[in-house]
């Protein structure tokens, strides 16, 4: 039994010797399995359990939830954090006459951005933006399919501020450096599911050394929200095996343009820096017309 599973039950068991007897046939109901509820309504839920929908309501409440559409989603979460990538690839939807595979995915890409604008607030991404400003050190880590948005983060984090230090790794060295730089450190912890052990090991062990973590993840019941100090949940709405991350990378985008607002003349000097260094460098590709050299022939 996974730990969410686990301590779902547990929940519930803890519960039923005070709920009532009708609240005991929906507990049984759920404890018999739990993963009816997500296709359940709360009217549906009452029928097959012989109770009136506020009953279903109620029991929702007990379990401390805030009504049965919490529950349900805490349910599947649950599900969701189960699936394998084949799992999933066995029931995203195939071609169809009606819409094409692109579509469906630019369909779900416009749903993950509704839900974007809904759950995260401009007062949450300013208190974030404001602790990833005055931490004399940032710390940027992902693993596995998450080391893509704590690059991408991390990369242009660095152009507006220093010390930033990003680690997709996970390796000894980023260990030994926040147990130096505890006091002063924060982490920003990238997480989807199927939550990788290595990144959540990690969190315990800067959690030890009391490090600031900011976690970004995607629902209530992911083991970073108990590890993060500060926290950030976008869900991750799929119809394929590739957890589609397209509305992450813009939440991303809108926080490090969220930090260049609080001193922009400070991230105006950073980026001047950055540009010089990179113009010094030849790093870009630019429409000057430089001389290209070519090897001398052999002849």
């Amino acid at each position: 039994m996974k730990a969410a599973e686990k301590e779902f039950y547990n929940r519930v068991a803890k519960k039923y010797p005070e709920l009532s007897t009708k609240k005991k046939r929906v507990a049984d109901f759920i404890l018999k399995d739990y993963r009816k509820l997500s296709l359940m309504t709360a009217k549906e839920l009452a029928l097959q359990c012989k109770v009136s929908e506020p009953t279903i309501i109620r029991f929702s409440v007990n379990l401390g939830f805030s009504g049965y559409l919490e529950l349900t989603r805490h349910v599947k979460s649950m599900i969701q954090m189960q699936r394998s990538s084949v799992d999933r690839l066995l029931n995203a939807p195939g071609k169809s006459n009606e819409k094409t595979i692109l579509e469906n995915h630019c369909d779900n890409a416009f749903q993950n951005f509704e839900n974007l604008l809904a759950s995260v607030s401009e007062e949450e991404l300013q208190t974030i933006a404001q602790t990833l400003y005055t931490t004399q050190k940032v710390y940027v880590v992902g693993y596995r399919a998450s080391a893509v948005p704590a690059i991408y983060f991390g990369y242009f984090l660095k152009k507006i501020r220093e010390n930033v230090t990003i680690d997709t790794a996970l390796s000894w060295e980023i260990n030994d450096s926040i147990a130096n730089n505890s006091k002063n450190s924060v982490i920003f912890a990238i997480g989807f599911r199927r939550y990788p052990r290595k990144i959540i090991q990690f969190l315990e062990y800067a959690k030890k050394n009391k490090v600031k973590i900011i976690g970004l993840t995607d629902n209530l019941i992911s083991p970073i929200i108990n590890l993060s100090d500060q926290y950030t949940v976008i869900e991750l709405k799929g119809i394929s095996f590739v957890d589609p991350i397209a509305h992450v990378m813009t939440y991303l985008s809108a926080l490090i343009h969220e930090i260049t607002l609080i001193d922009t003349d400070k991230a105006i000097k950073s980026l001047k820096k950055f540009e010089k260094y990179v113009k010094k460098q030849n790093e870009f590709f630019t429409n000057d017309r430089t001389p290209v050299w070519i090897p001398a022939s052999g002849n």
